[in-house]
């Protein structure tokens, strides 16, 4: 929308910062001289032999400087003795002056400037003070010390004071007081203000300017860029001094303006409060109104109004609309870079400001007398809330098995690892299943491992009891439960798929499975006087080779046969020949049960019959 306003109005005011009515030091700027300067020590105390209306006030011998002095003289504007690049803050002109040497007490040289003003100071009144001062880059001539301070002032008097026989510290306390503030002279080539107010006693006449405190009060710090040396050197430049009486200057200006407008006080009250209810010493106001200032000083309460009409010519007004992610918060809104300034309705004046939270924000700006508002909705999209928990890992114990897997609905977009798009899917095969799923502005993902027992059911087979028989050579055997289970336990304490015992007992073994566990138990027992091993692994490994007959005294035997499942007689053995090889008519045998007959004699001499089953493994 655009809106023009007709003005009636014929002139246009511009106001600037505080102005003085009247100024007290008529050559204030040090422009007006008797004489270009033609070198250094161009203010003595007892003529104004260059820089018009101005004097030492010591002995000592403070520097004029003006750009009307060729170079060679080194009291030139802005390049001289002291300064690379120092130029005048108004006009071609300014002064220049020690403040400190050494900073250790063993040479208290001081330089001031001193001043009669136009007419005496008014008891009881009320005086503005203002100077700028600005630190030499060259104070050791060599720009090898980088020294400034804030000790400077301004003290007034009813008569001319020092003498040119003094040059250390005057004995005077200033009115106008800069030391210890922190308000340092600093940095080089541009100029600090300093500012007071005091009241008069009456009668004063000269005002002179410089450092009114010894070594050992004075502060000497680093000018921004430098470092400070061990026998630091304070050299500070002076210009644009003023004193007015208070109730001749005009702090806040009627105006009218088309842009947002600074109010500006002096920096050195005490305190500030506007009617706007803010407390700094100036103000920017964007309104039409009656704006007024209670200033708190030395001399006491200071007011001040000022009325600020904003015209405009022309009134534009956009609006814009935008969707983000709360991924995006903060979110930076721009306004237009053609504007000459800015507000906000959070307040800030910047051409963007960054925004943290929905809603609509509002920019007002300004350029020649043209206004624009504009506004900002922004809309967030909140977290979805939801997430895809697809649990913890599975596994399943049966053959067969099916499960479906589900997140929520309520995303955009739907993505599993074998390609599906829906909510859930089903599966029935092991495996990692992964999905991702997306909002408008998140993006989740999440996965589970469905695992099946490889050895589910898996089986130990330790096979029949087993004999020791020390006394017919028998005192190892084997135990195996086979190489293909993982995670042997036996009740020995060992771990692995096979054990060596030489004792009679119960031993078992456990295979912790995903699922259940395998185990099985076998007996090993010591042999009668005479007995048949109820097994045997004829594989040639030293161990349980033969199926023989247990005895001490062999010619006990009388005979030994072994038959296979079909009655077949595949060993006859006797007193000399006890034990069978597995081998048959050159063949060998299968794995299986086998008979045994055994006839032999009691230990009485009677003839006994011994039968059972012997087991051929491999």
């Amino acid at each position: 929308m655009h809106t023009k306003l007709l003005l009636l109005l014929c002139v246009l005011v511009k106001a600037g910062s505080a102005v003085a009515q009247y100024n007290l030091v008529e050559n204030y700027s040090f422009e007006t001289y008797n004489d270009c300067p033609v070198s250094i020590s161009g203010f003595t105390w007892d003529g104004d032999y260059y820089c018009d209306d101005w004097y030492a006030a010591s002995g000592g011998t403070p520097d004029y400087y003006n750009a009307c002095a060729p170079g060679f003289t080194q009291v030139s504007v802005p390049t001289n003795l002291f300064a690379a690049d120092q130029p005048a803050r108004t006009g071609d002109a300014y002064g220049g002056f020690w403040t400190d040497l050494y900073d250790n007490n063993s040479f208290l040289y001081r330089e001031y400037v001193q001043h009669e003003l136009a007419e005496p100071l008014v008891a009881g009144t009320c005086y503005y003070v203002e100077f700028w001062s600005a630190p030499a880059v060259q104070s050791d001539f060599l720009e090898a010390e980088h020294a400034t301070t804030d000790a400077i002032g301004a003290y007034f008097a009813v008569e001319k004071i020092g003498s040119p026989g003094i040059s250390d510290v005057l004995d005077v306390t200033p009115q106008i007081e800069n030391n210890g503030t922190g308000n340092y002279i600093n940095p080089p080539g541009e100029w600090t203000k300093i500012c007071g107010f005091f009241e008069a006693t009456g009668g004063e006449s000269w005002v002179a300017i410089g450092n009114f405190h010894p070594d050992d009060e004075v502060e000497v710090v680093a000018y921004d860029g430098g470092e400070l040396g061990a026998n630091p050197l304070v050299y500070l430049f002076i210009e644009d001094v003023l004193v007015s009486p208070v109730d001749s200057m005009l702090y806040l200006p009627d105006t009218v303006v088309c842009n947002p407008f600074v109010l500006s006080a002096p920096s050195c009250a005490n305190s500030y409060l506007w009617n706007t209810g803010e407390t700094t010493a100036e103000i920017t106001v964007y309104a039409t109104g009656e704006y007024w200032l209670q200033m708190e000083t030395s001399c006491g309460t200071i007011y001040d109004t000022a009325s600020v009409l904003f015209v405009e010519d022309s009134l534009y007004t956009t609006s814009d609309i935008t969707e983000i992610c709360f991924t995006e918060l903060p979110y930076t809104l721009n306004g237009s870079p053609s504007y000459d300034s800015y507000l906000w309705s959070t307040g800030e004046t910047t051409g963007s400001i960054e925004i943290d939270a929905a809603g609509t924000y509002y920019l007002q700006g300004f350029t020649d007398c043209a206004s624009f508002i504009d506004s900002f909705t922004i809309d967030v999209i909140p977290p979805i809330g939801l997430f895809p928990e697809l649990g913890d890992d599975i596994l399943f114990c049966e053959p067969v098995w099916e499960i479906t897997l589900t997140v929520p609905e309520g995303f955009q977009s739907y993505n599993w690892s074998n390609g599906e798009t829906d909510e859930s899917i089903t599966v029935n095969s092991a495996g990692t299943y992964t999905i991702t799923v997306e909002s408008l502005c998140e993006t989740f993902t999440d996965n589970v491992t469905i695992s099946e027992d490889p050895y589910l059911n898996a089986t130990i087979n330790l096979g029949e009891d087993l004999i020791l028989c020390p006394v017919g050579g028998i005192d190892v055997l084997l135990i195996d439960a086979g190489n293909d289970l993982p995670n042997y336990t036996w009740n020995t304490g060992e771990t692995t798929s096979s054990i060596l015992v030489t004792t009679p007992g119960t031993y078992f073994v456990t295979a912790d499975l995903l699922c259940k566990d395998a185990s099985d138990t076998i007996q090993v027992t010591y042999c009668e006087d005479i007995a048949v091993a109820n097994a045997f692994s004829p594989n040639g490994d030293g161990f349980n080779d033969n199926a023989f007959v247990i005895v001490m005294d062999p010619n006990r035997v009388l005979s030994f046969q072994i038959f296979n499942r079909w009655g077949e007689l595949v060993f006859q053995g006797n007193a000399n020949q006890l034990g069978w090889n597995g081998i048959f008519e050159g063949k060998v045998q299968p794995i299986g049960s086998y008979v045994y007959v055994l006839q032999y004699l009691s230990t009485s001499g009677a003839e006994q019959v011994m039968q059972g089953n012997i087991t051929l493994v491999r």
